[in-house]
């Protein structure tokens, strides 16, 4: 409960003063960050302490390179607060998606009577890509809990194979257009790129990219399922059809809200999407009046995931004072450096970036920890490369990690679920991530 008001107070500061721009409030806001970071380091798991020191030894040792004095360390922690903000208010969204029984009416997907794993596969891969952009990680174990039941007389070594591919592809090809997507959203900011000009492409390489995957998935086809393993025959009738559409019409609705908060307030892209996250979820509880039902599950929901955010606290915070201290050190030109050598040959620059985001992924670093690395990185190239090609690969090959990455939570996840190492799983999808993060690379080598 102490970290949860910590937390939230953090939250709250931080929110307040994007309006206020107090330096004083920056301090509270860094104290607070601070006193965060102490207090969830004990109840980290193992990987995040670990990546969470290495980043805070470093840090520290840059702070001591610029001999600051310590009473100006606080300003050094807010700068990956923004995410940490966007984590804190996610469930209210995820929670409408339960209370309106909208996962319900796309999961009558998967319950249909299917004469072959081929059927199975565009339909698991269709409902984790409608799911994914409310749900998030939640997608995962639902989807994967009905898939297991349609599977049951299939050998367990296809199945999981089945199951890990269509889940993770179709929900990773749901992100690369979500605002809600985390990746998408410090892009954007990164880059300084219009998400209403992003949209479109990103939108067509998902389109694109989920037809290639549901050829794939025709490979399965010679599995036929046993009536009796799909026994459940749900009809799709018209009230299934239109919670469908309603949510779609609902996300739709939320990218424009999302995007005139960023006009009408002048907050980056990541910020507005956490500014708008729970009035629009409060407004789209009273209009399929199920507000109280809303109130009392999103609350609990809430206070249970904003409660357990240990690890991302430690991580982005750690992550946060490192790129604040090596900002104002000589040797941010070492990390420039590489791009710049390649700054005329985007080809070589876009694939480097792939390359950096699995290669970092296979030993631990999470993908918002790279690119808000890479982000520093490549800042002196923006005026040069179109903003927008550098913001599709940074955004594809940052969800690349999505299906690839083993310590990435959705594969760790994955690979718990169906009992199997999370490198077996990214040995699974690697080939698929792969082409992801590729095709991304020559939409944006189109836009140049």
């Amino acid at each position: 409960m102490i970290l949860l008001a910590v937390y939230s107070m953090m939250v709250f500061s931080y929110t307040v003063n994007l309006f206020l721009d107090s330096v004083m409030l920056d301090e509270v806001t860094g104290i607070l960050a601070l006193f965060s970071l102490i207090l969830s380091f004990p109840k980290a798991s193992g990987l995040y302490k670990i990546t969470g020191t290495v980043f805070m030894v470093i840090g520290f040792s840059l702070y001591l390179y610029l001999q600051k004095p310590l009473l100006e360390l606080p300003h050094y922690m807010n700068s990956t607060v923004v995410l940490l903000v966007i984590f804190y208010v996610l469930p209210f969204i995820n929670s409408i998606i339960i209370v309106g029984r909208y996962d319900k009416s796309v999961n009558k997907l998967l319950k249909r009577r299917v004469g072959h794993l081929g059927q199975l596969y565009y339909r698991s891969s269709l409902a984790s890509f409608l799911l994914g952009s409310f749900l998030n990680i939640a997608t995962i174990p639902l989807v994967e809990s009905v898939l297991r039941r349609n599977l049951q007389k299939v050998e367990d070594h296809v199945r999981d194979l089945f199951i890990s591919r269509a889940m993770l592809r179709g929900y990773a090809l749901c992100l690369a257009w979500s605002p809600m997507e985390i990746l998408v959203a410090i892009s954007v900011d990164i880059t300084h790129s219009d998400y209403v000009h992003l949209l479109p492409w990103l939108f067509l390489f998902s389109t694109i990219l989920l037809f290639v995957d549901w050829l794939i998935g025709l490979r399965y086809r010679k599995f036929r399922v046993e009536q009796s393993a799909a026994a459940e025959d749900v009809p799709l009738d018209a009230r299934t059809a239109k919670k469908v559409a309603v949510l779609l019409l609902y996300l739709s609705v939320f990218i424009a809200a999302v995007i005139l908060a960023k006009r009408w307030l002048g907050v980056n892209f990541l910020m507005s999407v956490a500014l708008v996250i729970l009035p629009y979820s409060i407004i789209w509880a009273l209009l399929i009046k199920r507000a109280k039902s809303y109130a009392s599950y999103s609350l609990r929901e809430w206070r249970r995931r904003a409660g357990s955010q240990q690890n991302y606290i430690v991580l982005f915070l750690a992550a946060g004072f490192l790129i604040s201290t090596l900002k104002e050190t000589p040797f941010l030109d070492y990390l420039q450096q590489p791009f710049a050598s390649v700054q005329h040959m985007p080809f070589y620059m876009f694939v480097m970036i792939q390359i950096i985001f699995l290669g970092l992924a296979m030993i631990g670093f999470h993908p918002l920890v790279t690119i808000s690395i890479l982000g520093e990185a490549i800042q002196p190239l923006l005026g040069q490369v179109n903003p927008l090609s550098f913001a599709i690969v940074l955004i594809t090959s940052g969800l690349s990690t999505v299906m690839a990455g083993p310590y990435n939570i959705t594969v760790s996840l994955t690979g718990s679920l169906l009992n199997q190492n999370p490198y077996r799983i990214t040995f699974w999808n690697i080939g698929f991530a792969f082409l992801y993060s590729s095709v991304g690379t020559i939409i944006a080598l189109l836009l140049l």
